[in-house]
């Protein structure tokens, strides 16, 4: 199996041959590759958004033809497959922490002829980045949303993923309150086996919580890849804060570096919304006599704690992201 630094270095050479391609024919939808969905992605991200003003047809690669359907190079919204409106992926569009790449609506899809469901996220072609794509895209996990496509259309950047038709866990603690123990158990797994294999490859999500976090039957997936980095050294200091405030590090808030461990912090915040029902420290304002993290159980409490200790200690009591794997498979 290739490394992921021959597949990047593959999808760059992708990236450079392609693009005159898509620059002397714009429209059409094609079936291709991760390296031809990437170039697609970078050739919409770094075209002109006039030039795209006034497109005939829709314009994209799919990669699954198992599950998508397209017929004579057309892949057209309402007649091939009909989309849903299903919730706002942000609903803090005013924060200026949250980049504007990040915004998009979340459709509940289905491909007319195969009748596969699907999410998809609509965003607008001025705040797309290739960003968005590129991890989700590049990295396999069963616990990391898999990317079935994107097309662009009617001024919008169309991603097609896996759905979870469990919702979001944020929709879920809002809709019935906070979570039961083994629940969280379960999630907190998932989350644990998707986030090793992102680590493994120096890979940090930014921005880990309960409306990134979708559920269904069988397993729970990380979405939403906008904020993702790979780190190229042991830390990774970044130009401006990535992330939702709520769940963010204190090391990632000081911009002073960070690592992969930002995102375990990210989900001991998480882990504390869904046993309580609302984020750590959303009660410091206004005043609170007592944080909301003192009301939760046993198990739960000790991987809550564990993943709040600062940076550099949550590095030296959690190795690796496999020993939290391993202590929540005891419990």
């Amino acid at each position: 199996e290739a490394s992921q630094e021959e597949m990047g270095e593959r999808e760059e050479a992708g990236l450079v041959d392609e693009q005159k391609d898509y620059a002397n024919e714009i429209g059409g939808v094609q079936y291709g590759t991760v390296t031809d969905l990437l170039s697609f992605v970078n050739f919409l991200s770094n075209m002109q958004t006039s030039a795209l003003q006034h497109l005939s047809k829709e314009m994209g690669v799919l990669l699954s033809k198992k599950d998508m359907a397209i017929r004579k190079g057309r892949y057209q919204v309402s007649m091939d497959v009909l989309l849903f409106p299903w919730k706002l992926t942000y609903k803090n569009p005013g924060s200026g922490l949250v980049p504007k790449g990040s915004f998009g609506k979340v459709h509940l899809a289905q491909d007319t002829m195969t009748r596969k469901r699907m999410a998809c996220k609509l965003i607008p072609i001025e705040n797309f980045k290739a960003a968005d794509v590129e991890f989700q895209a590049r990295f396999r996990h069963e616990n990391i949303a898999e990317l079935y496509g994107a097309m662009f259309w009617d001024h919008n950047v169309h991603l097609f993923m896996e759905a979870g038709e469990g919702g979001s866990v944020l929709e879920k603690v809002d809709s019935c309150g906070p979570m039961r123990e083994f629940e969280i158990i379960w999630v907190a797994k998932q989350v644990l086996r998707g986030l090793e294999y992102l680590h493994s490859h120096n890979v940090i999500h930014h921005d880990i919580k309960p409306s990134n976090i979708v559920l269904m039957s069988d397993k729970a997936v990380l979405v939403d890849f906008g904020l993702t980095v790979q780190m190229t050294e042991d830390i990774y200091i970044p130009r401006d804060l990535r992330g939702t405030e709520m769940y963010m590090s204190p090391e990632l808030v000081l911009c002073r570096g960070h690592n992969t461990k930002t995102d375990i912090y990210s989900l001991g915040t998480t882990i504390i919304h869904m046993q309580t029902g609302s984020p750590p420290w959303v009660r410091r304002y206004p005043r609170t006599a007592y944080p909301s993290y003192l009301y939760i159980v046993s198990s739960a409490l000790y991987l809550a704690v564990f993943s709040l200790f600062i940076h550099p200690h949550r590095n030296i009591l959690m190795e690796s992201d496999e020993a939290f794997v391993l202590y929540l498979s005891s419990t």
